[in-house]
């Protein structure tokens, strides 16, 4: 719904850029960077389950002010996205474009990406290389500072470059993340290449939200947002998991990590087969046409 509100208040030429700063830099600011580094303070001063309580507090300050903030029309009336006069359109047509529905398998494959590292790293970096508390989350805020900077800079080039492109290059770049988990010992140098290769999280916004909402008529957006979304999460946020605890308990941790590395290598090929639907790399090929 947020990706909704931000699509009606955006400019085209700066869809890619407001959507990334929503989805991706704001919560990796509070939940990559803060929230590992607090949440750690506090379970060692107050114990885990005080800590756990503790996370429920934000998303109360936002449900109030969400509540009192957000305007069902954006100031100056909504400029991006026109809903076009006609009937419902049925999730069957939605199921026929290409974009909806590559978008579906590369969310399914780049939550499995996310979820799984964002879930065993920890462990992994504490159990197997034996990590201090505080380092740990030193390094898990790392993520969180890689999250800031590409969930606005990837969406950004997207508006540049094309979606295409940047899905193909940046997600490449975040195949090498969780390899570098397994591989990179010295937790300095593990930080500084998890916030060059932490680079997925701006893609999010593009498979989500960005590409959808670029492809199917503005009366269809809110339900091709929640196939994408839904798949994503029931996949990758479900099975991933599961899966990856499973290949942990029979192969070791470093299973999990190579299972990130799987997913990634799925999106970058299947990214290969997205419609192009940056509006100035839409233009650009037009006046190379013309």
């Amino acid at each position: 719904m947020a990706q909704s509100l931000m699509i009606e208040a955006s400019q085209p030429h700066r869809r890619g850029l407001n959507m990334g700063l929503v989805q991706g830099s704001s919560a990796g600011l509070l939940g990559g960077i803060v929230s590992p580094i607090v949440v750690v303070w506090a379970a060692e001063h107050v114990g885990w389950r005080s800590a756990f309580l503790l996370t429920i507090v934000p998303g109360l300050v936002l449900a109030a002010w969400v509540a009192r903030s957000v305007r069902e029309v954006p100031p100056g009336g909504r400029v991006a996205v026109t809903v076009e006069p006609g009937p419902k359109v049925p999730v069957g047509q939605l199921l026929k474009q290409r974009n909806i529905v590559l978008c579906m398998a590369i969310a399914a494959c780049y939550l499995t990406w996310f979820v799984v590292i964002i879930t065993f790293a920890p462990t992994y970096l504490a159990a197997v290389k034996g990590y201090p508390p505080a380092t740990m989350s030193a390094v898990m805020a790392c993520f969180g500072i890689a999250w800031v900077l590409w969930g606005f800079a990837t969406p950004a080039v997207s508006d540049r470059i094309g979606r295409r492109r940047t899905m193909i290059a940046f997600t490449a770049v975040a195949a090498l993340c969780p390899l570098a988990v397994v591989l990179v010992a010295h937790p300095l140098l593990l930080g500084a290449i998890v916030v060059l290769t932490y680079t997925g999280l701006g893609c999010f916004t593009l498979f989500m939200a960005t590409i959808p909402a670029e492809t199917v008529p503005g009366r269809a957006l809110a339900t091709a947002l929640g196939l994408v979304m839904g798949i994503g999460e029931l996949c990758g946020g479900f099975l991933a998991p599961m899966l990856a605890g499973w290949a942990s308990d029979e192969w070791g941790l470093q299973a999990a990590m190579f299972i990130a590395v799987g997913g990634a290598v799925v999106v970058t090929l299947l990214s290969f087969g997205l419609r192009e639907t940056a509006p100035l790399a839409l233009d650009r090929r037009v006046e190379a046409e013309a």
